[in-house]
């Protein structure tokens, strides 16, 4: 990384999960080792998603995290005493179900010349709706940008991962939940939370986290992804996906006198 940032302040980590923990769909020993090794050091671990509910259950139950926000920013969840766990949501979660229906109707209404598909754990999600465009599915640049641009004419929140169209109603997003769970479960400042916390990510809908957390990366991939987005990693890894986040964690154990297991 270069420049290679100061995490001696840093009590956070917020990292994405599809691409940036994730290398070609799966999460590689050594990177789920890093993710240990740091959790060792007293460093706090707080995966920011797309991902559906049934996914961040698994995350908050079996990965060295103290939290988990999932859907791009619907809900964060924390692990209590015990196999507890506790979910807050946006709103109600009744409020995010009828949302979810009225955006499924409108996408069977949206008649675009190609078919669109959603993605395969759909059924586990308990607010936004995902297109699948770079996963199962294939879409072509010009046909993810139609559905992208048919959706928010149509009023709603629309943001493009690295394989997924997130669609939702309201005005959470990752950076709002991020927020949020740094005051409601920690009291923190605004400033406090930026002095505090680290985010690493690799796609366009992690623009807001970019923004408002001036300690950040972005795993080697984000330069893709870089010409559509305005707001743009302070630091980038050589290595991508998973490999990245590796690096980071090496990076960052070495500043802090804690050695790699």
């Amino acid at each position: 990384m270069n420049p290679v940032p100061d995490f001696r302040p840093i009590r956070f980590l917020f990292t994405d999960v599809d691409d940036t923990l994730t290398t070609e769909g799966r999460l590689l020993p050594q990177t789920y080792q890093a993710l240990w090794d740091l959790a060792g050091a007293g460093i706090a671990i707080i995966p920011v998603t797309g991902g559906c509910a049934g996914w961040c259950d698994q995350i908050l139950r079996t990965w060295p995290v103290q939290a988990v926000i999932g859907e791009g920013g619907a809900f964060y969840a924390t692990r209590l005493e015990g196999a507890q766990t506790q979910w807050r949501y946006w709103r109600s979660r009744e409020e995010h179900r009828r949302d979810q229906a009225a955006i499924l109707n409108t996408l069977k209404t949206l008649a675009l010349p190609f078919e669109v598909q959603l993605a395969q754990d759909q059924s586990f999600r308990h607010v936004d709706v995902a297109v699948d465009y770079n996963q199962e599915a294939r879409l072509t640049p010009a046909q993810a940008a139609e559905v992208r641009a048919r959706l928010a004419a149509a009023g709603y929140s629309v943001k493009q991962s690295s394989i997924h169209i997130n669609v939702w109603q309201g005005e959470f997003d990752k950076c709002a939940m991020a927020r949020r769970y740094l005051s409601e479960q920690h009291g923190l400042s605004p400033e406090a939370m930026q002095q505090g916390s680290f985010f690493i990510g690799d796609a366009p809908n992690d623009e807001s986290m970019f923004e408002f957390f001036p300690n950040n990366a972005g795993v080697a991939n984000i330069a893709q992804h870089l010409p559509q987005m305005q707001a743009h990693p302070a630091t980038i890894t050589r290595g991508r996906s998973g490999h990245g986040v590796v690096e980071l964690v090496a990076c960052w154990l070495e500043q802090i006198g804690t050695a790699v297991q």
